[in-house]
């Protein structure tokens, strides 16, 4: 009998997928399920090395604190994305926060399992190298986007980013701060305020303390200047 969460993984994690049947089983029966509450901390900066999680449900920050005490949010981890690999090849502590916005589950990896994963066939090492460099094309893409799009453009790909996470039925309520927002796409609070009122304006987006709701898909695809279909 299958493991219930191959199919899970299968449609959420495009790296995932691409795995062999037989290594799919392999990675699946190594791990453990891992569940955490809202505000829960799954790791902290400086943690040491305990093993690589992918999220099934829910939602985690990863965010670092600058010395002032001032927090810094990196980015939001989606259903099916992979964390904790940096770790894996340097054998260094954690390099951020991992907290849970939203109620949690996780598959965790540890140690142990990685190392057996890796005896019984050394391209496992390939493949995890390949969760590595797909976060690096990701973190590339950001820049350059940082450096080209106006910012208007950026916000909106952000939100459409978000709803995807944030889908309840027919609704995007997406709950995040203008402050946390503008920490993700590097801008200010203010602007993004005034990026953020153009767009209800347009009829794109309803706000409200902590929240933001999506009306229009297709108005925010536009603003995004992406293909509305």
């Amino acid at each position: 009998m299958s493991n219930p969460f191959v199919s899970q993984l299968q449609q959420h994690s495009l790296w995932f997928a691409a795995l062999s049947v037989t290594q799919q089983q392999q990675l699946v029966a190594q791990a453990r399920l891992v569940q955490l509450g809202a505000g829960q901390r799954l790791f902290s900066r400086g943690d040491e090395f305990d093993g690589i999680y992918v999220l099934l449900s829910g939602a985690l920050l990863i965010a670092g604190v600058h010395s002032s005490g001032r927090e810094a949010l990196l980015t939001i981890v989606e259903a099916g994305d992979w964390i904790g690999e940096i770790a894996l090849f340097d054998r260094k502590v954690r390099t951020h926060d991992a907290t849970a916005s939203l109620a949690c589950q996780l598959l965790h990896l540890n140690n142990s399992a990685l190392q057996l994963l890796v005896q019984q066939d050394p391209l496992w090492w390939q493949r995890f190298g390949q969760l590595l460099t797909e976060k690096m094309r990701m973190v590339f893409q950001a820049l350059e986007d940082i450096s080209l799009l106006p910012a208007s453009v950026r916000l909106a790909r952000r939100l459409l980013l978000l709803c995807r996470l944030h889908q309840q039925d027919e609704r995007y309520l997406i709950p995040v701060q203008q402050e946390q927002l503008g920490q993700l796409v590097s801008l200010s609070r203010q602007t993004i305020n005034q990026l953020l009122q153009q767009l209800v304006a347009a009829g794109a987006l309803r706000t409200s303390y902590g929240h933001i709701e999506v009306l229009d898909l297709t108005l925010l695809k536009q603003a995004a200047q992406l293909d509305p279909d």
